[in-house]
Parts: C-alpha cells; sequence; structure tokens
C-alpha cells in the first residue's frame, strides 16, 4: 500500500506539470495511472483507445472489467455540452452533450452487448469522475477524485482491480464449477460400464459420450436447439431405465439431415436440429443409467447451471482435468491460463495484428479505411496455426477467439449500427486455420468440443454487429485435431510447413528423473543421438519445429518450457544446433512462477521462448522479465538474446574439468552417508553418542549444506581410523554400523545399487576424491536466487562435509572472495542452472568457467583482504546463520559495506565499473569468457 501511495504521488506531480491535451497525452495518462498506480500489469495489452462504436471513437475501454473512459482536456468543465455531430445538419441544429452523456451513448450502443460497461469514467486530467450505470439516476450520483487528492483516495478507484469484476475471472471461476460437474458426471458414467479399465472401447466410448453431453448442455442454454433446456426437457420424460436408450435415439437424429430422417419421429426428437460436424457420427457404447447418474446429468448439470457464458479456453483445461491424475503427471501436462497464452501469441503475431487494425481504424480517408479493413480481414483469415502438443486445446481455442474478435471489430468498423443484407461471407476467420497434434484420446475430444463452442458464441456476437440472422447448425467438420505422438509424425501430414504461419504450444516438462522408457527413445530419435544427457523433453518440439519449418522463411514458432533449457548443460544442446541452422530467439520472458487454470496448481518455473529466421528480421528482440506472476513486469529490446535470454553474444558454456586459467582451485563434492541416517547424529542423539567413551572418539561435527546455511547442529560418524574391536566394543557404534550394514546390503535388488556396493564397508562414507586436512572452503549445491552473495564459508579440518556441499582448499581465500562478489552471483544465475528459483552450483559450468582477468599478486592479495573483511563482518553477528546475515530484508549494514569493499575490489582486478549493474557484469562476463575460450 505505502509503495502504491508514493507511485500516486510521483504520478500527480508528474501529470500537474504536464499540458494536458487529450490528444496528445490521455493514453500516456490511463497508461501510467494504471500500470503505475493501480499495479496493472502490461496495461497497454489490456486497454483499448479509440475503440469504434457505430464510427465514433471511445477514448479508452477496459473491456474486461467493463469501464468506459471518455477523457477531455485540462481546462474542460464536465458539465459543459459540447457538440458531438448533429441533430439536423441541414437546420444547423447541433447535437449538444456532456462528456457522461457521449459515454453512456457509447455503452448504450457498443456491441456485442455481452461487453457493455458496469462504469463510465469522465476525466480532464484534474479531476475524475466515476458513475455506476447500475444505480438509478446515475448521472447524478458520481464519486469526484481530484488529481491533488489521489494519493489518499486510490482505494476508490480499486473496482478497476478487483478480481470479483473481471469478465475473465468470472469466466473462470464457472468454468471451473462446470469442470466440476463434469468431473461428477464423468465419474458416475465411468461406474456404470463393464471394464472401464482395461477396456479401450468402453474408454474410448465414455470420452465421446461425456464431450457429446457437454455440448448439448451448452447448445440448451445458448439457444441453439430448438428451446431453451431442450435437452433437460427431452430427458425427463424418461424414466431411469429408459434413459440409455433416449440418449440413443437423440445421438442418431443429430447426425441425421432433416430430409433424411424416418418421418414418422416424434415431434419431442424431430425437432432437435442436424448437428453434423463429426460429433455425432461414432458409434460408441452407452451404459445404462442408474439414479446417480440420472441426477448429477438432469439437475447438476442441466437444470441447475447455465453453460452458455463459459470460457471454452479455460473450461477445456479443466473438462482435461477429468482425466486421472496419475495420467496427466505422466503426460506432463501443465494447463495455460489465458494470460500466458497471452505471453505466447502477443509477441509471436497479436499485438502487432492489434497495433495494425488500431493503425488503420485511425486512417482519414474512408474510402481508404474501408479498402485496407478487408485486406486486414482476408490477411487474419488466413492465418494457419499448429499446436503439436494442444492438450485440450486452450492455445488453439484463444487464439481462434482473439483472430474473430479482431473480425469482428473489422465488421463494426465497416457495418456497425447498419442493418447489412447480402453479405456473402459474413465471417471468414474459421476454426478450420486452427490444427492440433495429441497423444491423449480424451484431450483431442475436448480441443474439438472447445473449438466448437468458441465458435458458436462468436457466431452470436458477429449476428449482434451485423443485426443478421446466421445459422450456426449444422457444425462445420472439425478434422485438423490430430491423435497421435507429435514426436513420431510427420506434421507435414497434418498441415504442410508451406501453408503454416505459427507454430506454437506448451509441450509437456519431463524432467530427466520423471522421463518414462518411451520417453527417452522419442528424445533419441528426434535428437539422433543415443545418449540423451540433460536434454528435457520440451526440446525435441523446438529440434521438431525448427526442421519442419526450416524453408518457411515467413514462419516463426514459440513455446511455454520449463526454465531449465536456458540454464546450465542444457543451453547449448538445445541452442547451438538452432542457431546454426539460422535461427534465433526474437521474443523470451525470463522465468517466472507458473500459474494453472486447472483444479490445482503446476508448481514450476516456466520461460516463454519465440524464435524466427536470422533472414526474417523484421522485428527487435523483445525480452519481457516479471517479479511475479501478476507484475510488475519490464520489457527490454536488446541487440541480442542468447541462450541464457540474456543481452550478450551468442557464446555456450560447456563443462570444463578445470577452472579456465587454471586460477581457481579444484572443487569436489563432499563424501555422501548413503546410510539411511545411521551415520549421521541428530542433536537428539548427541548426549548418547558422548557417553559411550569410544563412540565419542569418532563423532565429528557435520555440515551438508542446510546444516550451513542456517547453522544448525548436527554430526557423525567419522569412522576411517576405527577399528573393527573399537566397534564392537562400543554398543551405539556396533547398533549404527549393524544397522547401515542391513540397509546397504537390502539395496541389491533395486534399481539405485550404489548403497550395495558399499555393503563390505558400512562403517565408511563414499569415498570422496578429497577430503580435507586443513581449512577448506564450503560451498552449498542449491542457494536461494532472492540472496544478493552466495552463502559459502570456511571450515575447519574437523568439520565433515555432506555432499550436498562442494569443498575446495583455499590458502589464501582467493577463492572465497570471488564467489562472494556479486559479480560471481551474476554469472551464477546467467549460466547455472535453478531449482524453480533457487541457484544450483556447478563445478564444471559455473565454478571451473567463471572469466578471471589476469592480475599481479598485489591485486589478488587486495582481493583476499577484501573476503578476509566479510568474515569480520560476519563475526560482529555471532548467533547469525548465513541465511539471517544474507536474507535481503535485514542484512545487516556493515556486512554491506564490507561486500561494497569487495566489489569495487573484483572491478578494478577486471577494469570495469559495474556499479552493481548485473547485466552489465554478466554482458561483460560473456566477453571475457569468448576471449579467454580462445586463448584456451
Amino acid at each position: 500500500m505505502a509503495s502504491s501511495k508514493k507511485a500516486a504521488e510521483e504520478f500527480v506531480k508528474r501529470w500537474k506539470a504536464n499540458e494536458g491535451s487529450e490528444d496528445r497525452e490521455a493514453r500516456s495518462f490511463w497508461i501510467e495511472l494504471c500500470g503505475e498506480v493501480l499495479g496493472i500489469a502490461n496495461p497497454t495489452h489490456v486497454l483499448d483507445f479509440e475503440r469504434k462504436v457505430q464510427g465514433r471513437k471511445i477514448d479508452v475501454f477496459f473491456e474486461d472489467v467493463g469501464v468506459l473512459i471518455e477523457h477531455k482536456s485540462r481546462g474542460v468543465n464536465l458539465d459543459e455540452p459540447e457538440q458531438r455531430g448533429w441533430i439536423n445538419k441541414a437546420q444547423n441544429i447541433p447535437r449538444m452533450v456532456t462528456p457522461f452523456e457521449q459515454a453512456k451513448w457509447y455503452a448504450d450502443n457498443i456491441t456485442p452487448r455481452s461487453i457493455a460497461p458496469k462504469w463510465v469514467i469522465t476525466c480532464n486530467f484534474d479531476e475524475m469522475r466515476i458513475y455506476d450505470l447500475d444505480v438509478e439516476y446515475a448521472a447524478e450520483k458520481y464519486e469526484t477524485i481530484v488529481l491533488d487528492e489521489l494519493p489518499k483516495l486510490t482505494h476508490r478507484l480499486s473496482f478497476i482491480t478487483r478480481k470479483e469484476n473481471s469478465r475473465l475471472e468470472r469466466e473462470k471461476q464457472l468454468s471451473i464449477k462446470a469442470g466440476e460437474v463434469v468431473g461428477r458426471l464423468y465419474d458416475a458414467f465411468s461406474a456404470r460400464y463393464h471394464d472401464i479399465e482395461n477396456d479401450e472401447e468402453e474408454q474410448r466410448s465414455l470420452n465421446i459420450l461425456i464431450t457429446r453431453i457437454v455440448f448439448l448442455l451448452y447448445a440448451e442454454d445458448a439457444d441453439l436447439l430448438q428451446e431453451r433446456n431442450a435437452f433437460y426437457g427431452y430427458l425427463k420424460n424418461f424414466q431411469v431405465q429408459h434413459m440409455r436408450q433416449a440418449l440413443i435415439d437423440l445421438f442418431q437424429v443429430l447426425k441425421t439431415p432433416e430430409d433424411e430422417r424416418d418421418p414418422y419421429l416424434s415431434p419431442e426428437i424431430s425437432a432437435f436440429p442436424y448437428v453434423n460436424g463429426g460429433l455425432f457420427e461414432a458409434d460408441i457404447i452407452i451404459p445404462q443409467f442408474d439414479i446417480k447418474t440420472h441426477d448429477i446429468l438432469l439437475n447438476e448439470a442441466s437444470a441447475e447451471f447455465d453453460w452458455s457464458d463459459i470460457s471454452p479456453t479455460i473450461f477445456g483445461a479443466v473438462f482435461e482435468s477429468t482425466l486421472n491424475p496419475e495420467t496427466r503427471r505422466a503426460g506432463g501436462m501443465h494447463y495455460t491460463s489465458v494470460e500466458n497464452i497471452h505471453k505466447v501469441t502477443g509477441p509471436l503475431f497479436y499485438d502487432s495484428l492489434k497495433d495494425e487494425l488500431t493503425a488503420i481504424e485511425g486512417l482519414k480517408s474512408q474510402k481508404e479505411r474501408e479498402f485496407k479493413l478487408r485486406a486486414f480481414r482476408t490477411k487474419i483469415a488466413s492465418i494457419k496455426i499448429l499446436d503439436p502438443a494442444c492438450g485440450s486445446g486452450n492455445f488453439l481455442t484463444e487464439t481462434y477467439l482473439s483472430l474473430r474478435k479482431l473480425e469482428n471489430r473489422v465488421l463494426e468498423n465497416l457495418y456497425g449500427g447498419q442493418m447489412v443484407m447480402g453479405l456473402l461471407d459474413p465471417i471468414q476467420v474459421s476454426i478450420d486455420q486452427f490444427y492440433g497434434i495429441e497423444i491423449n484420446d480424451f484431450a483431442v475430444e475436448v480441443a474439438k468440443t472447445a473449438l466448437w463452442i468458441a465458435e458458436l458464441q462468436m457466431l452470436d456476437e458477429t449476428r449482434e454487429i451485423l443485426n443478421i440472422w446466421i445459422d450456426a447448425l449444422p457444425l462445420k467438420s472439425n478434422d485438423n485435431i490430430h491423435e497421435g505422438n507429435a514426436l513420431r509424425m510427420d506434421w507435414n501430414d497434418v498441415l504442410s510447413a508451406s501453408d503454416c504461419s505459427y507454430v506454437i504450444g506448451n509441450p509437456p516438462f519431463v524432467g530427466q528423473k520423471q522421463r518414462s522408457a518411451e520417453q527417452k527413445r522419442d528424445i533419441m530419435e528426434v535428437w539422433k543421438t543415443k545418449s540423451i544427457g540433460l536434454l528435457d523433453y520440451v526440446t525435441c518440439w523446438y529440434r521438431i519445429a525448427a526442421t519442419y519449418l526450416a524453408d518457411s522463411s515467413n514462419s516463426s514458432f514459440a513455446f511455454v518450457s520449463t526454465n531449465s533449457i536456458t540454464q546450465g548443460d542444457p543451453v547449448p544442446l538445445l541452442f547451438k544446433p538452432l542457431f546454426d541452422e539460422g535461427w534465433r530467439i526474437r521474443f523470451a520472458h525470463k522465468p517466472f512462477k507458473w500459474s494453472s487454470e486447472g483444479t490445482g496448481t503446476a508448481s514450476v518455473h516456466v520461460v516463454i521462448i519465440g524464435m524466427d529466421r536470422l533472414d526474417n528480421q523484421k522485428l527487435p528482440p523483445t525480452l519481457y522479465e516479471y517479479e511475479s506472476v501478476d507484475g510488475p513486469y519490464s520489457i527490454a529490446y536488446p541487440g541480442n538474446i542468447n541462450g541464457y535470454l540474456l543481452d550478450a553474444p551468442n557464446v555456450f558454456v560447456t563443462k570444463r574439468n578445470q577452472s579456465l586459467g587454471g586460477i581457481l582451485p579444484k572443487v569436489v563434492r563432499g563424501p555422501q552417508a548413503t546410510d539411511n541416517g545411521h551415520l549421521i547424529v541428530n542433536a537428539e542423539a548427541y548426549e548418547e553418542a558422548m557417553a559411550d567413551p569410544i563412540a565419542a572418539k569418532y563423532v565429528r561435527r557435520f555440515k551438508n549444506g542446510k546444516e550451513l546455511i542456517n547453522n544448525i547442529d548436527r554430526w557423525c560418524l567419522w569412522l576411517v581410523d576405527a577399528t573393527q574391536e573399537e566397534i564392537d566394543a562400543s554398543p551405539f557404534l556396533s547398533e549404527r554400523v549393524g544397522a547401515c550394514k542391513a540397509y546397504r546390503e537390502a539395496q541389491g535388488d533395486k534399481a539405485s545399487s550404489d548403497a550395495y556396493k558399499l555393503r563390505g564397508t558400512p562403517h565408511l562414507f563414499r569415498p570422496s576424491p578429497w577430503i580435507p586436512d586443513r581449512r577448506y572452503l564450503a560451498i552449498p549445491t542449491v542457494f536461494s536466487g532472492r540472496r544478493v552473495y552466495a552463502t559459502c564459508d570456511w571450515l575447519d579440518a574437523d568439520t565433515i562435509p555432506g555432499v550436498h556441499v562442494f569443498i575446495a582448499p583455499d590458502e589464501d581465500g582467493f577463492a572465497f572472495a570471488m564467489i562472494e562478489s556479486s559479480l560471481y552471483m551474476a554469472w551464477q544465475k546467467a549460466v547455472g542452472g535453478r531449482t524453480k528459483s533457487d541457484c544450483n552450483f556447478s563445478s564444471t559450468v559455473v565454478w571451473n568457467n567463471l572469466p578471471i582477468p589476469d592480475m599481479v599478486e598485489e591485486m589478488r592479495a587486495r582481493i583476499c583482504e577484501a573476503g578476509h573483511g566479510i568474515m569480520v563482518a560476519r563475526a560482529n553477528h555471532p548467533g547469525w546463520s548465513l541465511a539471517d546475515l544474507y536474507d535481503p530484508d535485514k542484512t545487516p549494514e556493515n556486512l554491506l559495506a564490507a561486500h561494497k569493499v569487495l566489489d569495487d575490489t573484483v572491478e578494478k582486478a577486471y577494469g570495469v565499473e559495474f556499479n552493481g549493474d548485473e547485466e552489465k557484469m554478466v554482458a561483460y562476463l560473456f566477453k571475457l569468457y569468448a576471449e579467454k575460450t580462445k586463448e584456451a
């Protein structure tokens, strides 16, 4: 709240000094107010400027929330009528309206009526008036906010940001509820089949049955059948034992043209229209109803729920969530929110289309404007899109809706407010432009159904704009969604690459440990390798897309992906071959937390990467970065985006077995206990161990990553010098060693049999390349990405490190000083791997590749001295753990000052003033790395 007030104060200060011109500054006023003061992410994407209504232009329209803004220049009286056209031009009678009356006319005439605003705001820079159109006598009951008072009255604009006022949010909640109803219906029907777990035909039948029912539930509430509640009205006349046959008869009628039907059908069933489209074509097994299926279908699903306002994009994902959760996990499915879909399609093509249409709408020549509007409509109707991992079709559905909304805008510009007669092609954008591949048969059916529902919803809006009737049924055939493994298919068999405009999607995220044997084979086949290494499953879609579009210079592709593909070892494996083939990263969203539209939330961090050809660089690279899921965000336009999503050259950091130039010491992992906890002594067992005089000799302090960072007391049994006689004579040691031996021997028949190999030495940790015999540097394998500096420390030789700590001798402290610099952390975050947002230390990729300039001994000594200063500063805070000391919210001032000294000293060694600019550090380090590797 404090930051919002400060932003409002800065906004007021800035806008009191501005000229206040409606034409030149209104747009900037509302973009800054919404983005900086109200915290709306990406306001330029949600605010429509100069939206046409019957040939006239709304100043600002926030469709999702239902806010219409009429903006005037500074000094204009908001009560004063002004001329807006003529009542009778011949008699010189002008149409005089106040700003509110003008806005109210827009609100009353905007089409479709489903987007009619609830609020109107009139504004002249110095004063805002807020009108609630649902209130009686709204013109008289407005709230006023004077610009000077905005910082203390910002809460009065909270209706713009409240989730419950968002049409998209309401659709989302409605769709989630619909999905829950479908889930119960799915389970109820599933229980009525004889062998649903094993019979593939029954499984297929259930999937198709549910999609047909969902379509009919939507169709009856959207008035697409002969009357409202037609499906419910038909079924309620049948008793439970007869409902199965009633459905069979209905499906037969729906797939039969009316002139081919049995003339003796009852009026109740013959009144249903011909649906076609292939939805009711296949023969399926329909089980007998029981009271439960009868009740859910007729009461919960039909009579008590209105399906007409569901979002087909969101509902598709929720619908798919009725699948078994294990199936979803195995397929790596994560559902994409509408906002995240636009993070892909927006920079890929949709934002430029919107800008193009806005520019056309602003043309003064009516003849030129209408010509270009028709050409634009033809252009968007020619776009063809492939999603080769389409799931429930939410990418395809949302993109179809987006293009149809643009088409409806064109129709509003050309024909809004007129009675249109004889228009041969009222709708040109078609679901035929959208192609998909999906391995799951149920998801295929869902995707087709979602597209049909989207088509019908947009048709309703077009009817309203053109004021003509367009038949919704029969449905068009929807054969473009193909069932199959996209990694084993030729995508040209689905859509010829020469016809494809864009490839988009959210392919499965499947890490190394989760990959099935079949998925491993997929990766080997796609990448033509027997060693798949660290390649994530999602990289296969990049590889195939680049090959598929290799000869299509104007095509491009964009995918949502796990952030691991832009970190560490996988980067050169994926991007080097693509860059070598002439591809570039045209836009990217840096890692951000994933939000799911399904019934659960996927706990993953993702990137979005869009690629096009180097020979088709019509647009500059664009890099998006988010601080949170909802914003704020920043946009940069770098000269180049490399595989690490940095504004830096296309340099790849590969594994190195010793440090670049041999300057840094070799680091190795600490020894691994492999003991199931039997060689580790927690605080609860410490006194017991020390009470045993033999065991006490071998109890050593133990530091794994967690203990190192959080200063947790823990010990281990370090029995390197212990004799078997001592172990046998000690009750504590004999019990612990015996338990470790039993554990290791029991692992012999398991996949992880390394423990079994150590069964002969149950008193020892797994051998390590180096056991400290002097003070050493300890580096945790994982540390928080929130921290500005690494949480490393020196430990004495009596402390045993664990496997989650990297260790190295550090005689003069140079290694400690380098890793504690902000420059090292910039390098770590740039090229190292991550677990979600946490940094993963890597000896071969990060540490050994850190480029260090040649320096004289005096400079090295100064760096070591500055590193020692950090230890002195830490010592001033006894009892503070590294986690406490380096919590960004409470790092002590003296420690920050010591790090500043170290950073300044390191900068002098590099000969560059970075001034804390992480991007500048990384760009320089990549340049130095390229030079050093050439020398090497």
